[in-house]
Order: C-alpha cells, then sequence, then structure tokens
C-alpha cells in the first residue's frame, strides 16, 4: 500500500514536547519532520517588533532533537514561519540557532532558506497595477499602510518549500508559511492529493490537539494514503 508518513513533533516549535514521544514517532520511520513556528495570535505586534513568541532557549531545545534525527535517520526537516512571524529578523534568528546547534552537534546538511519579506516599492508598484485586492472583508490597502508598516511578509503555500525540496535541501528554515504547507509539501512533490495531504497539514500543524486529551505539546503521526489519511499520537 502506498503510504507517506509525516511527523509533526509540536503544535509550535518552542513549546516543547517528550522526547519519549519523538523517539516514538521515530520509530515509525516518517519519511519528514515539520513544524510550524508561527501564530498571527497575538496580533502584529510580534512582526512590527522584529521578536519571536518563544524564547531562544526554548526553540532550540525543540531544533536541537529534530535536526538532530533528521541527521540521522536521513530524513528531511521542515520549519514554516521560522521565529513567530517569518520576517527577515526572525528568519536570520532562527538560522542563527540552527547554526549553533549544526556547530555544537557537528551536523553537516544542506539547507534553504526561504525568504517570505516583501519589499515596499514592490508592493506600491503592484498596488498602482491594480494587481493588489482584498482578502474577504478587509479594506482595500492603500500607499499609505505599506508606508506606515515596518515590515510586511507575504504567506508562501508548498511551492517554495517543494521546489527546495526538488534542489535536494535537507533543511528548510522558511518564512511566513500557511499553517499546512510544511506538512503538505512533500506529500505534495511525491504525487499525494493536494486536498489531502493540505487537509492533513492543517489538523498536524497543531501538534497532538486532534487527539483526547488535545494537546500542542505532543507529536502527531499523520499517514498519507491514495485517497484517505490517518492521525495518531505517537
Amino acid at each position: 500500500m502506498k503510504e507517506i508518513r509525516v511527523l509533526s513533533p509540536v503544535g509550535m516549535l518552542g513549546y516543547g514536547f517528550p522526547a519519549e514521544s519523538f523517539q516514538k514517532g521515530l520509530e515509525k520511520k516518517p519519511h519528514v519532520i515539520a513544524a510550524d513556528a508561527g501564530s498571527t495570535d497575538a496580533g502584529p505586534h510580534k512582526l512590527g517588533a522584529g521578536v519571536g513568541i518563544v524564547s531562544k532557549e526554548a526553540t532550540k531545545k525543540d531544533l536541537t532533537l529534530m535536526l538532530t534525527a533528521g541527521y540521522e535517520h536521513k530524513i528531511p526537516v521542515i520549519i514554516g514561519s521560522a521565529g513567530g512571524s517569518g520576517a527577515e529578523v526572525h528568519l536570520n534568528w532562527t538560522l542563527k540557532i540552527v547554526k549553533e546547534i549544526a556547530k555544537e552537534k557537528n551536523l553537516h546538511f544542506k539547507m534553504a532558506l526561504i525568504h517570505a519579506e516583501v519589499e515596499k516599492a514592490y508592493l506600491k508598484k503592484k498596488l498602482a497595477q491594480g494587481k493588489i485586492k482584498p482578502l474577504g472583508p478587509v479594506p482595500e490597502l492603500t500607499a499609505k499602510d505599506i508606508e506606515e508598516a515596518t515590515r510586511i511578509v507575504a504567506v508562501m503555500g508548498v511551492h517554495s518549500h517543494i521546489k527546495a525540496l526538488e534542489m535536494g535541501a535537507e533543511v528548510i528554515i522558511a518564512g511566513r508559511s500557511n499553517d499546512p504547507a510544511m506538512f503538505a509539501a512533500l506529500p505534495i512533490k511525491e504525487g499525494y492529493d493536494p486536498g489531502l495531504a493540505l487537509h492533513l497539514g492543517k489538523i498536524l500543524e497543531c501538534g497532538a490537539m486532534a487527539s483526547t486529551p488535545g494537546t500542542t505539546s505532543d507529536c502527531m503521526m499523520g499517514y498519507l494514503r491514495e485517497d484517505y489519511f490517518i492521525v495518531e499520537p505517537t
């Protein structure tokens, strides 16, 4: 039976997860380890201030387990919305942590860094061309909005993550990404149904929240097959 397995260690990078649960997940031979590192729940402050949602220590603890496992088991590791908001400052903050871990643990891997911050001049040009439309009931974007914003990120889907995988990336650190992108990228690349892959990703991005009792601080494994998927806490 054709199957691809996706391991989600945690609902948000830095929230922490039991090493024992993670090890049990690895024993199920996942094809990819992925985590969402961001959230808009706290509003735009973290994006504008250029600060993370969780501490460096918490982020490093989670990343150490994930990167070491990826290296030892030859499994790609994908992180989206790096640093919480995925702007350039957050991406570089996460990159520094990854480099620290690689040096301390003597890890060597091919890494892709995917940028999400957008230049104001580019946005103003697109706005003038009528190529920026509001999503849902939000008001029209104005040149004044763009100018007054501290920083602006675009939300990427699976396409950039897939391209990085096709280029041979073993670790992907991406800027602002939609929630399921990190989990759905490899399955879609391998020819699985995009709708099912994204649906699975939307569940896995919250870690073990879909279990009983639910928690974002534990691991969940997703099994994607031809026309259905299964999720289970590890």
